[in-house]
């Protein structure tokens, strides 16, 4: 039986107990052997049983409300769910827990009364729905033929073959030279990726929309953002290593006076990358010189768009590859690179924690996101053209 049926099961039961004392309670007022104190009496008893089997009803008709709503959401984040405590029998309430498992486990901890900290929520009227901020899309992971590594352990070596011996021309019958091959490793160490959030009573138990669906989102658009970011940007100190980290590709510094990545730079990148003998496949710019790119034309301004017509995809496609403008790539940045040279570890992927314990003298409840991704690596690095323009 599920916790569903269970939360009916005992409104069901508690509305039916009512029931009986209600008549139970018409039966005395219409005795006329009993005095008006004594049916006041015994009816303020039996009142008293009334109002509590009331509120034990609407207690386990929110409940369920509360567990189709969690169950909603998790059908819409995937269907994760956790298991938590239980016997993990059927039937059993504590054998399931969704990823945000009830009405109690996320309040914001914010203040009614100050609307700039959350109080636009609950104001007495208010619509049913909450304006959602803008999903911050991977623009580095929506390219398709990146390698996504999953492993387990703490770390993963991928053998790359760096090179070989070139085979010559050997005369009949004389002795075929042994071929050498040389390897290294591409080391992927997962780094982790967090968002905790802590939570109060008051405001989603007031609010007139659905809190839980915002800020799983929230959290998950974070996280998918720093990502995105450090896909292209990263480091690799605490983070992953960036695809414009130096010796990840190969940097094509414009000279002073090219302010401005033009399409005879994206041509030259694209044959440097045939030449290795990989094949081009995308294009990733920085806002500044995706509009550069895009608006490029034949003799200045006057010819036709040189990425194509404006009735052809020009702002998605030039030589045939995609486009994809991403604001977490460097300024005057343009990357031109065979995306099956790009490999990516993930170790585990987005999940959600709650717990109650967190802030439990103050009756709050803590969120929590993690995502544990391994490294960052380009098995050619002349498969991966970084063009950077001049400042000046």
């Amino acid at each position: 039986m599920s916790t569903c049926e269970i939360n009916e099961r005992q409104a069901k039961a508690a509305l039916e107990e009512r029931a009986k004392l209600i008549t139970e309670i018409r039966s005395i007022e219409g005795d006329n052997k009993l005095s008006q104190a004594e049916k006041r009496e015994r009816v303020e008893r039996i009142d008293r049983d009334v109002i509590r089997l009331e509120a034990e009803a609407r207690d386990a008709v929110e409940r369920g409300e509360r567990e189709r709503e969690v169950r909603a959401l998790a059908a819409n984040v995937g269907g994760l769910v956790m298991p938590r405590g239980g016997s993990g029998l059927p039937g059993d309430p504590d054998a399931w827990r969704s990823l945000l498992p009830s009405g109690n486990e996320f309040r914001t901890l914010v203040a009614e009364g100050s609307p700039g900290a959350g109080g636009y929520a609950v104001p007495s009227i208010t619509a049913d729905k909450y304006v959602e901020h803008l999903r911050a899309a991977s623009v580095f992971l929506r390219v398709p033929g990146i390698n996504v590594h999953r492993f387990e352990g703490g770390s993963f070596v991928l053998p790359n073959l760096t090179s070989s011996t070139t085979p010559g021309v050997v005369a009949e019958g004389a002795v075929i030279p042994e071929g050498t091959a040389n390897f290294a490793g591409l080391t992927f160490n997962p780094v982790k990726y967090a968002d905790l959030y802590r939570a109060s009573n008051e405001v989603l138990d007031d609010a007139a929309f659905e809190m839980r669906n915002l800020i799983a989102g929230v959290m998950v658009r974070n996280i998918a953002t720093q990502v995105d970011k450090d896909a292209f940007q990263g480091t690799g100190t605490a983070s992953l290593s960036g695809l414009t980290k130096a010796g990840m590709g190969t940097a094509v510094n414009l000279t002073t006076g090219n302010t401005v990545v033009k399409w005879d730079h994206i041509i030259d990148g694209f044959s440097d990358i045939e030449a290795a003998g990989a094949v081009p496949g995308v294009i990733w710019a920085s806002p500044d010189m995706g509009k550069a790119l895009r608006k490029e034309r034949e003799n200045a301004t006057t010819g036709g768009y040189l990425a194509g017509q404006v009735t052809d995809p020009v702002t998605k496609a030039g030589l045939g590859l995609p486009i994809y403008i991403s604001a977490n790539l460097p300024v005057r940045t343009v990357i031109v690179a065979d995306p099956t040279r790009i490999h990516i570890g993930v170790r585990s992927d987005v999940r959600v924690a709650v717990s109650e314990d967190f802030g439990f003298d103050k009756d709050l409840t803590a969120f929590r996101a993690t995502y544990r991704v391994a490294g960052l690596a380009v098995d050619t690095p002349a498969a991966l053209q970084v063009v950077k323009a001049s400042a000046s």
